[in-house]
């Protein structure tokens, strides 16, 4: 069984020179797809900041596979 790993990490600037970073990762498997793993794994670390999710396919086509 092959394992890959997605990461995604966001910063949110909240003034003043200070910010807030959520970084999450999940493990995929072989029955994982993983451009809908990303879009969970985004969600979870916008939710975490309170930022609206504005869906890009850009976003997805960008990542290497």
């Amino acid at each position: 069984m092959q394992y890959k790993i997605i990461t995604y990490k966001r910063i949110k600037n909240l003034g003043n020179y200070q910010s807030e970073t959520v970084e999450m990762s999940i493990e995929l498997d072989d029955n994982d797809i993983p451009h809908e793993c990303f879009e969970d794994l985004k969600s979870s670390v916008l939710n975490a900041l309170d930022i609206e999710q504005k869906t890009e396919q850009n976003d997805i086509d960008e990542i290497p596979y």
